[in-house]
């Protein structure tokens, strides 16, 4: 089982983010699958003991993340889950800061070898689809459309998967990913682990490493990308702790 933090740990997180969590918890200790109903905002808020405006946020962010469906006068029920073994699932918590280092020890692994055997696999076509991935988060650097940056950030990260032509490889990225994107919703508020030009380098050297067959060079760039993005998020923890120490 996953130790959980507590005390001066825990304390970066909002109260949205917090509710969201044990909405997450209630799913799953109760079994509930997708389509079933779910309480109403009113009475999440008197469960978890918080407001109404928490409640409605944390729905929102449970919604982005595809947990949950709020259908306007039908009411909230529990939408697709992403597909974890039910023990990864239940220790996972997106808000707990030893789960999220976790989560990017295993992807420095993961993309470290799905960017070697990219870079000695990969077709002229998936060379191509990553490319074209390349150019498109670059595109949005340039504009600064942090929601189209998440987006390619994704399609990069996949087609460099895909590349390894390793069907493990690449189910195993979708499921971290997920898991991803639900710390940067659900405990970080959209932020996306450091600067954008700091990521658009590393994926160039990612992509030219394998462009090239450099196999060695390719599984650096890669977990040296990862890493990087993991101090990001350790930063940023630090950072909001402090602002609530001195609140």
């Amino acid at each position: 089982m996953m130790n959980h933090v507590d005390g001066a740990d825990a304390s970066y997180r909002p109260g949205y983010a917090v509710a969201a969590d044990r909405i997450i918890g209630y799913i799953e200790q109760n079994g509930l699958q997708q389509g079933d109903r779910l309480p109403t905002e009113a009475d999440f808020a008197t469960m978890l003991g918080v407001s109404r405006s928490i409640t409605r946020d944390a729905v929102k962010t449970l919604a982005a993340l595809g947990r949950v469906s709020s259908q306007r006068g039908r009411g909230i029920f529990v939408a697709g889950a992403p597909t974890f073994s039910p023990t990864l699932r239940g220790e996972f918590t997106p808000t707990n800061v030893d789960d999220v280092m976790m989560l990017f020890e295993f992807r420095a692994i993961q993309e470290k070898a799905a960017a070697e055997f990219a870079a000695i696999r990969a077709t002229p076509a998936e060379l191509m689809t990553v490319e074209r991935a390349l150019a498109e988060y670059a595109a949005n650097v340039e504009t600064r459309d942090y929601t189209a940056l998440s987006f390619c950030d994704v399609t990069f990260h996949t087609a460099v998967n895909k590349a390894s032509r390793n069907p493990f490889l690449v189910d195993s990225a979708q499921a971290a990913m997920t898991l991803q994107r639900e710390v940067v919703s659900v405990a970080f508020g959209g932020y996306s682990g450091g600067p954008v030009e700091a990521a658009l380098e590393e994926h160039t050297a990612i992509f030219n490493a394998i462009r090239h067959g450099d196999a060695a060079a390719a599984g650096a760039a890669a977990a040296a990308h990862v890493d990087r993005t993991r101090r990001g998020y350790q930063e940023e923890i630090g950072r909001r702790v402090f602002q609530t120490d001195l609140q």
